[in-house]
This record gives structure tokens, C-alpha cells and sequence, in this order.
């Protein structure tokens, strides 16, 4: 087995018809799946001829072949992983990256060691992508990626940046949903990072109207779910208060504020700070109504209503 790996590794190398490459990739597959310790030496081999293979054919069929070969044998897994997010660089369509992505996804949450081998292309590809399907399968990989500590903070980047880009071909909101989606799914293991990270983008100035109202409501939702949160979305919701143009992202905030206050933020500091804004430049009604209800619920003062005086009779 060991000198039939070394044979068609030597032969794969200068074979110069892309079927036969391929083929003999498939080859490989087979004898490092019925062998444990031929498995490395054929993914190398493999994982080599992909990377200067130029048919999109015969490449994502040596990307097939190192995917069956990772199932069965899962010490090839990171050598699989880093072929698989390499061709993500390459010439394809979108069904392909599609496939590329669903396939890394597997590969990270089967074998975590593969994130850190794969996270430079798919946060690149991911950067890139103008698709709105593809760019929702990379999403997905970006999670599993997410689930390791230490490349967290990277991913939670990209996907911050993407939430924020303003809508265009380049950039299509499907894109941007599906950064947002994917924050909500790994605030399920690391709440107080994403509270952080979209507080953080909050912030920033000249955020288009999507990226503001999903932060808000990302905000909102972490301050209701976890306890550790309610404070760094509260307090990022009440500074973007006063700057916020828009009626009905300023009432989201003040839900958003309640969310905290009901999981500990402190409902003085709320009061103030809604009752300051309610006197000082709230003109929308619906708004300013709200805020007085909330006020009331807080037990907190509210702006005195000038009585009406009957005019006197003729």
C-alpha cells in the first residue's frame, strides 16, 4: 500500500491530462481510506496537485476525494481543510463555493483543529464574496470557525465589518442578514464579545440605516438574554439616543433600554437619561409618548402637561 501511495503520488505530480489527475487522485483516496497510515501521504499528494491544478473540473473532484478521505480518516482533516479553503481563491461559480464552504463547515465542526488552517480564506472569501447565496453558506463556516476561542475575535470582526458595509452590488444586503444572523449564532456561546462588537459598530458614524437598525436590535436581544450584557447594551443604546435620525430606530432603542433594565441595568440611570432626551429634543410624538410610558413604569418623573385654560365666555 505504502509503495502503490508513493507510485501514483510521483505519477500525479507529471501527469499532464487533467482526467487522469483526477482519477488517480481518486486512486489515492481509496488506498489512504483502507490504510490508516497511508492516509497522510495521500492527502499530501493530493492536496499538492490540487493546489496547481487549473481545470475546475478536476479540481473539485480532488477536493471530493480529500473530503471522503477526511470522513474516514480524521488525522487527514487539517491537510484537507487548508486544500479546500485554498480553491477558494480560484476562478468559480457559485454553486461551487457553495460546496466549498458546506464542505469546510463539516470539516471544522467535525475536527476543530482544521479552524485555524482554514480561517485566512474563508474570512477572505467571505470578505469578497457577491453572492448573496454563497456568501450565506460562508456565514455558516465563519460559525464553526467562531467555535475556537482564540480565532473568535477575528471572525467576529468580519463579520462586523460586513454587518456595517452599506448595501450595493458589491456588498448585497442577503450578505449583510446573513452577518447578522451569524452573530446571533455564536452570541449563543460568546454573548458579551458580540454585545461588545456590535456596540462597538453602533458607534461608529455615517452607519447606513440596516446596519443601525440590526445592531439595535442585536443590542436588544443580548441585553434581554444574558444578564453580563444588559450593561454594554444598555449603555451603547442610550449614547446613540440623542444621534439617532430615525423615529422608529429611537423607540427600538428605548425597548432595547427596558431589555437591560429588566436584567439588572440600572433603572435610575434609565430614567435620567430618557427623561433628559424626552425634554431636551424628542419632536416625534409617537416617540415621545413611548418614552412617557416607560418613564411612568419606571417610577420616574415625567415633564409636566400644561393645563388648557377655558376661554371665557362671549
Amino acid at each position: 500500500g505504502s509503495e502503490a501511495v508513493a507510485a501514483l503520488g510521483r505519477a500525479i505530480g507529471a501527469e499532464k491530462d487533467a482526467g487522469i489527475r483526477y482519477m488517480t487522485a481518486a486512486l489515492l483516496r481509496d488506498l489512504g481510506t483502507r490504510q490508516a497510515e497511508d492516509a497522510p501521504a495521500a492527502a499530501a499528494a493530493i492536496a499538492k496537485t490540487h493546489a496547481a491544478e487549473t481545470d475546475a473540473y478536476a479540481r473539485r473532484s480532488m477536493e471530493l476525494s480529500l473530503a471522503d478521505l477526511a470522513a474516514a480518516r480524521p488525522a487527514t482533516a487539517v491537510i484537507a481543510a487548508a486544500a479546500i479553503a485554498g480553491g477558494l481563491e480560484k476562478p468559480s461559480d457559485t454553486l461551487t463555493r457553495c460546496l466549498q464552504a458546506g464542505q469546510l463547515t463539516v470539516l471544522a465542526q467535525a475536527a476543530p483543529e482544521t479552524a485555524a488552517a482554514i480561517i485566512g480564506g474563508v474570512t477572505a472569501a467571505f470578505a469578497a464574496e457577491k453572492d448573496k447565496l454563497a456568501a450565506h453558506h460562508l456565514s455558516r463556516t465563519l460559525c464553526a470557525i467562531a467555535d475556537n476561542a482564540e480565532l473568535r475575535p477575528q471572525v467576529i470582526a468580519t463579520l462586523s465589518a460586513a454587518l456595517c458595509a452599506p448595501p450595493s452590488q458589491a456588498q448585497p444586503l442577503e450578505k449583510t442578514f446573513a452577518a447578522a444572523h451569524a452573530l446571533h449564532q455564536i452570541a449563543q456561546t460568546a454573548p458579551q464579545e458580540v454585545t461588545q462588537a456590535l456596540a462597538g459598530a453602533l458607534s461608529t458614524p455615517a452607519q447606513g440605516d440596516n446596519a443601525r437598525r440590526l445592531c439595535i436590535l442585536g443590542l436588544g436581544a443580548f441585553a434581554a438574554a444574558d444578564k453580563n450584557c444588559a450593561q454594554t447594551a444598555a449603555t451603547a443604546l442610550l449614547a446613540a439616543l440623542g444621534g439617532e435620525a430615525d423615529a422608529l430606530h429611537r423607540r427600538h432603542i428605548v425597548d432595547g433600554v427596558m431589555k437591560a433594565v429588566y436584567n439588572g441595568f440600572s433603572g435610575d440611570l434609565a430614567g435620567r437619561t430618557l427623561y433628559a432626551h424626552l425634554t431636551g429634543q424628542e419632536r416625534d410624538r409617537e416617540t415621545r409618548e413611548k418614552i412617557t410610558r416607560v418613564l411612568r413604569s419606571l417610577g420616574h418623573k415625567t415633564p409636566a402637561v400644561p393645563m388648557s385654560a377655558p376661554a371665557p365666555k362671549a
